[in-house]
């Protein structure tokens, strides 16, 4: 009964998703441009399921896409940068509604250590990296493998569903970090349950 529950979903998730046409063109173009262990994760893609509830543009509210890969190989600023003006081009060519951000996860404790003064072990992937971040909502991606999305959710999708934010508690996240993002959803998504640090 509870792989049905987890199947629907799963499902479910998709669907809504790939409803969000705008979204499902940058990620085909990202597919092709063949960076490693990539996803579009965090706000565009759980924001889009609470828009597409709440009877709103699918895109409203979203700030901006989140575009993670991880190749240790290359730490260097510069291969962002690449991509982003690669996405940012492909974005602005066709009239989508988005900022675009591009961050190699090999990178990020270097990035952390030097903007936040935070130490935290390097991620040994995208995936290390999401079941990282701050909330449980926050914690997921979107990828494609040949023509299929596939979702990567480490604390699965039942507190995006029910709008819940929840804490993540791992080095280098902080209380003060977590309130400022669930207060910032908040605004946007009044109907959210928040739970405490």
């Amino acid at each position: 009964m509870e792989n049905q529950c987890l199947d629907l979903q799963l499902s479910t998730f998709i669907f809504i998703l790939e409803k969000n046409k705008q979204l499902m063109m940058v990620l085909d173009y990202i597919s092709d441009l063949s960076l490693p262990n990539f996803y579009i994760a965090a706000g565009s893609v759980f924001q889009t399921i609470w828009n597409y509830y709440d009877g709103n543009d699918l895109n409203c509210g979203i700030k901006d896409i989140d575009v993670i890969y991880y190749n240790p190989d290359d730490l260097s600023i510069d291969a962002d940068l690449l991509y982003y003006e690669k996405i940012h081009s492909f974005v602005e060519k066709n009239h989508l509604p988005y900022l675009v951000d591009v961050s190699n996860e090999a990178r990020m404790h270097l990035w952390k250590e030097k903007k936040e003064g935070v130490r935290v072990r390097p991620y040994r992937s995208s995936e290390d990296a999401i079941s990282r971040w701050i909330a449980t909502v926050h914690a997921v991606g979107i990828t494609k493998s040949g023509n299929h999305l596939q979702v990567f959710a480490p604390y699965g999708l039942s507190d995006i569903f029910s709008r819940t934010i929840r804490p993540i508690k791992h080095e280098g996240n902080s209380k003060e970090l977590y309130e400022k993002k669930a207060n910032s959803w908040r605004q946007r998504f009044p109907n959210v349950h928040i739970v405490l640090w």
